[in-house]
């Protein structure tokens, strides 16, 4: 019932904290700052080997309500260079 009742929430924009919701990647938004950061190529290596052997994304993606990044950009960079269309994402309060 309370996966219900969240789900419902979800469709009105009402998202709760520690739990996860997959989302579109195209509807996350990359704030200038983030872009401006070059992630470091050795930590880039390992991330992106990480995903390749295991599937999934080594580090969380979260985002702010109106689903600005918050945190777990190279997990959404190797989401846009793969080609993934829906990522899981949790959500800070």
């Amino acid at each position: 019932m309370k996966n219900i009742v969240r789900f419902v929430k979800s469709l009105l924009g009402k998202y709760e904290t520690g739990y996860e919701y997959w989302v579109y990647t195209k509807d996350i938004i990359v704030p200038e700052k983030y872009k401006k950061t070059r992630i470091r190529n050795e930590k880039w290596k390992h991330k992106v080997g990480y995903y390749l052997r295991t599937g999934n994304f080594e580090s969380p993606i979260i985002l702010h309500k109106d689903f600005t990044l918050f945190d777990g950009y190279s997990s959404v960079k190797i989401a846009y260079l793969s080609g993934i269309d829906k990522v899981p994402v949790y959500f800070v309060g």
